[in-house]
């Protein structure tokens, strides 16, 4: 059967039917503003090709061919012709089922008009969600192709170190992380330590502190008479001098008997208050001895 036309006389939805009711084996050409081939076998749809300059999208699959039809679906204007069948020789699927996958399609594109994100400048994802989400494997293939690659700083940058370690370690969990180039985890001891020496710029998420400060208060404290803790501070410090690595030589005599058994430090460590009280009730005792 030679069939051949205009698409202002036959729609595309006629045409499959036609096809299916002959059981028709062949290929049916469609040209317009787009350019496709849908292929038959007995009537039932085999697959469909999307012609474009740079090449040529060809389905296979059932949900492929939708998209195809879905395309070819929007033209009212052009020609068509079926030809000697060249597509897939399989039992395909047939004309209602395809058109249904078109269909839901097409309802799809309604709510994406009526919500004003089909034809939008731009579409950015929202920050909170009311529920867990699934996402289909194709689906998020696609989605990860609009995102970039970004490092841990980047989102200490966002979130804080806490949040960004949450945030990577869920990724990791569900096997949705990789990391790009190749890992050097023999030195991560001495990365960690440049991170900890650097001073690099504050993470957004930290709340900036104002350089204008009062410091007259400052200026009254360094004003104020030593009090008797920093008298005690003072005398700790000179009783702890022998504990540093290079004791001075005039406090080697003295070491012996200011020595404060299982205390080990500098004499320059700045103790607290709690500390003061321990070390009074350790030289208490060694003086009670």
């Amino acid at each position: 059967m030679h069939l051949s036309g205009q698409l202002t006389d036959w729609s595309i939805n006629d045409l499959l039917q036609i096809m299916q009711v002959t059981k028709k084996t062949g290929s049916l050409d469609i040209e317009g503003d787009r350019r496709g081939r849908v292929h038959f076998h007995d009537g039932a749809v085999t697959g469909a090709e999307l012609v474009a300059p740079g090449g040529s999208l060809i389905a296979d699959d059932r949900s492929g061919v939708a998209d195809v039809l879905y395309v070819l679906s929007t033209l009212d204007s052009g020609s068509f012709s079926v030809g000697a069948a060249d597509g897939p020789d399989t039992s395909g699927w047939g004309v209602e089922e395809v058109l249904a996958d078109v269909d839901a399609l097409k309802s799809l594109e309604d709510d994406l008009v009526a919500a004003g994100l089909f034809e939008s400048d731009g579409v950015r994802l929202v920050s909170d969600i009311d529920e867990s989400i699934t996402v289909t494997s194709d689906d998020w293939m696609v989605l990860v192709s609009l995102v970039p690659a970004f490092t841990f700083d980047d989102l200490e940058a966002k979130v804080g170190r806490g949040g960004a370690v949450r945030v990577l370690h869920t990724l990791h969990r569900m096997g949705v992380a990789a990391a790009t180039g190749d890992v050097d985890e023999s030195d991560w001891l001495d990365r960690v330590a440049d991170d900890v020496t650097s001073t690099p710029d504050d993470p957004i998420w930290l709340e900036e502190v104002s350089e204008d400060r009062d410091t007259s208060t400052q200026t009254q404290e360094d004003e104020t008479p030593a009090s008797d803790d920093d008298s005690l501070e003072e005398s700790l410090e000179e009783a702890l001098v022998g504990l540093s690595d290079e004791p001075a030589e005039d406090a080697q005599d003295e070491r012996a008997s200011t020595e404060v058994p299982g205390v080990s430090a500098p004499a320059s460590t700045t103790l607290t208050d709690g500390v003061y009280d321990e070390i009074r009730r350790l030289r208490s005792k060694v003086a009670e001895k």
